[in-house]
Formats: C-alpha cells, structure tokens, sequence
C-alpha cells in the first residue's frame, strides 16, 4: 500500500522481470486533476515529464491519465507535481499475487 501522504510504501513486495512466464512488475493507470481549477499549465507539464519517461498520456477535459506507469515513476510523479495536482494511481501486478489463508 502507498501512503501519499508520508511517500512511504508498506505491505507489499513487487519484482521486476524480463523473461516470458515471469511477473511484471506493479503498473497501472495514473490520473491527474487541477487541485485548483483552471491550472491546465501544470498538467501540460505533467504530459510532458510523462512523455520524456516513455509512457502515453490522454487528455480528458481537465483530467490527465498517464497509461501503465511504474511504481518509481508514479513516485516520481507524486513528488514533483503532487503541491499542484491531485493525483490517484491504480497500480496491479499481472498476473495477481496470490495469498494463501
């Protein structure tokens, strides 16, 4: 779990792996909002730090998403635009980890 308040990390454990068959590490979609209306600016800065990264980006209105992004960059993210933008980031691991009870 990511705790984006501290920038801290707990309770889970993700791999990074370049043969077939292996787990891919945690990835998803990154989304951005204003935290004031009208600063389009820094989403245009946000499209750009992402694009530089390698990733693509879709803007929806005022709403940025940036598609399968890393744990390390949605940090990176976080911390760079995270006083300007209100940022919410779905990251899973394909295929699942599974628990045993």
């Amino acid at each position: 779990m990511y705790d984006c308040q501290s920038d801290n990390c707990t309770d889970f454990s993700f791999a990074f792996a370049d043969t077939v068959g292996c787990p891919r590490p945690l990835s998803g979609p990154l989304v951005a909002l204003p935290a004031q209306d009208g600063d389009t600016l820094s989403l245009t800065e946000l499209a750009a730090f992402a694009s530089r990264l390698g990733y693509q980006c879709e803007v929806n209105r005022a709403r940025l998403t940036v598609h399968d992004i890393s744990l390390s960059d949605a940090l990176a993210v976080n911390a760079r635009f995270g006083q300007q933008l209100i940022i919410s980031c779905d990251l899973r691991r394909d295929p699942p980890v599974l628990f045993n009870e």
